[in-house]
């Protein structure tokens, strides 16, 4: 049963510790499947690199477009729980199947995952807020805890699945390592299900019509908004780039070499089953969650120390700071290459970039939920975070096609036609012949386009704070 008679409590509902895990479990699972896609899409589908980006980054879309039609069926028709219960169980037979070798059946795998992350996605932190809303009101501090907790479940879990994925597919292959995430979304499934009873008592139905107050209310919201989400989808733009474009940067300009200290079982495997004394081009990734869960430790403390009144480092301060940081990212990869005469260059490259990136991550998309949370409306703020999120699919979707222009090498099915300055022709297996950017100038691009748009959210973010007030 729910905890009663404990509203003004100061302690965390029963409820947490089943979001808390079961969100762990879904996000080792979700992470852990991607981390290891791009280079079983290359290597064992035989993709070239351009088709893997368009897949790749067309799955991700999906996963951010998709949370659109989960608030809608949870609000209408089914609540929350229900409707993550039951869009949990095509994910994990999408889990179960993207190990089968077919390019059908992965793409069909894939449609299962992204129908399953995008639906679940807004709908359980919802579910959050509302048990606490129910169970502890009014306490907003414990609220923002819960949150906090949650926020450390989901980078945790992709913590611990882009660290150990890898090394499970290095020792054992693709088709055993994909039974991992498929394995932690069965248990993300078992252990929400089981809290049910702890869970906040949901209403489903029709929403009451909107008066024109409102209405006017939702437009005006709607268009302050759309000048910063608009800029989001540039951001979104450079950073979903670090587990593609990095991923073939590691695999074609970074000396892998393990040092001599280092323990083999860190690196994968020939198929003799003898120490190849590397590291896979994709075992960077965990350095993301990695940092994020030193940063979040970092920036609470550092904003009470530097800015105890919110005024000096306002929310638009600090996601202006985030996008020059996150275009330092790329930079600092296309600094590397421009030195290295050709010679592949160390890891240190790589890992310092990731660390550039997350600070960026960390003051824009978390400052960004905030945001977007406390400038909405009572009646809109789940629309509001969906609206958000879809400013990554924006993003995404402008990849399916820029992010083809990096030029990794001749691919399957591919011949270099002309080498150029800036990149090189190459004639493709379809027939067609395309431009690519070398990885310098593709990295340079990245960081142009991050500080265009940190100029341009400077007076955006002005005109924003110009005489506005979080709702209430």
């Amino acid at each position: 049963m729910p905890d009663s008679n404990l509203a003004t409590a100061n302690r965390h509902p029963t409820g947490l510790k089943f979001f808390f895990w079961g969100e762990f479990a879904e996000r080792c699972s979700y992470y852990g499947m991607r981390a290891l896609l791009p280079l079983y899409l290359t290597t064992r589908l035989g993709f070239p690199d351009a088709k893997m980006n368009e897949w790749y980054y067309a799955f991700k879309m999906s996963c951010y477009f998709l949370p659109l039609l989960g608030g809608f069926l949870a609000d209408r028709y089914f609540g929350k729980y229900w409707t993550i219960v039951g869009f949990s169980v095509p994910y994990v037979i999408g889990q179960l199947l993207i190990g089968i070798e077919s390019e059908w059946t992965v793409m069909f795998a894939l449609g299962l995952c992204a129908m399953g992350s995008g639906v679940i996605k807004p709908n359980i932190s919802a579910l959050l807020g509302q048990t606490y809303d129910q169970q502890r009101p009014g306490n907003e501090r414990l609220r923002a805890s819960a949150f906090l907790w949650f926020y450390f479940a989901v980078n945790f879990g992709s913590l611990l699945s882009l660290l150990v994925l890898p090394l499970i597919r290095n020792k054992f292959g693709y088709q055993k390592a994909f039974l991992v995430p498929a394995a932690f979304m069965a248990l993300a499934l078992l252990v929400f299900a089981v809290g049910k009873k702890y869970y906040a008592i949901e209403t489903t139905g029709p929403a009451a019509p909107k008066s024109e107050e409102q209405r006017s209310e939702q437009r005006r919201i709607l268009s302050r908004l759309f000048g910063v989400f608009g800029l989001m989808v540039f951001f979104w733009l450079v950073y979903e780039h670090n587990d593609v474009q990095w991923v073939l940067f590691a695999r074609e300009h970074i000396d892998l070499k393990l040092p001599t200290w280092a323990p083999d079982w860190i690196g994968g495997e020939d198929k003799a089953g003898n120490p190849t004394g590397s590291v896979a081009p994709d075992q960077f990734q965990w350095l993301n969650a990695f940092y994020v869960l030193i940063l979040i430790v970092f920036f609470q403390w550092f904003w009470k120390w530097a800015d105890p009144t919110g005024k000096r480092f306002p929310q638009t301060t600090r996601i202006l700071i985030g996008f020059l940081f996150t275009g330092s990212a790329p930079a600092l990869l296309a600094l590397a290459l421009a030195g290295s005469g050709g010679a592949k260059v160390s890891m240190l490259w790589i890992i310092g970039a990731y660390f550039l990136l997350t600070i960026g991550e960390v003051l824009v998309y978390g400052t960004m939920l905030d945001l977007s949370y406390a400038y909405a409306p009572a009646q809109m703020k789940s629309f509001i975070t969906a609206c958000f999120l879809v400013t990554n699919t924006l993003g995404n979707l402008l990849n399916t096609q820029y992010g083809q222009y990096y030029f990794s090498g001749i691919g399957k099915g591919e011949e270099l036609v002309q080498s150029l300055k800036w990149g090189a022709r190459v004639a493709t297996e379809k027939g067609t012949t395309v431009f690519r950017f070398y990885p310098e100038v593709f990295f340079s691009l990245d960081a142009i386009i991050a500080v265009v748009a940190a100029f341009a959210f400077f007076f955006v973010g002005r005109r924003f704070n110009r005489g506005n007030a979080p709702a209430q």
